[in-house]
């Protein structure tokens, strides 16, 4: 497993997502199935999901802070590699950064393996949080 993506920082932020339930427990959460797969990739020592995004809830109902979905996002965008042609759809990255889409957009955004390729695709969806999306990618980056 490549030793770039912080897996403890991408729970911390996924669980500031939620707000209706204090503890994961449902199997129809999209966080709850971020936190299984991410689960499953440190034990596996694999930085890939098989078929990740055939497992993403796209009816989830569930309450999301808006803010901290954005925030995570940012956070994810400086986990990427920036792979370009080596993309891989089942990037552990690419799994959890789609799930939050569903929750923002609710749709996920194709991702061509750069980071400004998205900033700037992003904006087709909806502007305003393609820009807050941005910032939070900007805000993080120089930490």
């Amino acid at each position: 497993m490549g030793n770039q993506i912080n897996m403890e920082g991408i729970v911390k932020n996924l669980s500031q997502c939620c707000l209706s339930c204090a503890e994961c427990s449902s199997t129809t959460c999209l966080v709850s199935y971020d936190k299984r797969v991410l689960n499953k990739a440190i034990l596996g020592e694999d930085e890939f999901v098989d078929g990740g995004l055939d497992g993403l809830n796209i009816i989830d109902t569930k309450v999301y802070d808006e803010d901290e979905v954005i925030d995570t996002i940012g956070y994810l965008l400086n986990q990427c590699k920036n792979c370009k042609l080596y993309h891989d759809e089942d990037c552990i990255i690419n799994v959890i950064r789609s799930s939050l889409e569903l929750i923002l957009l609710g749709e996920y955004v194709d991702y061509e393996g750069s980071v400004f390729m998205y900033l700037n695709n992003i904006k087709d969806y909806d502007e305003k949080k393609a820009e807050k999306i941005s910032q939070a990618y900007s805000t993080r980056r120089m930490k």
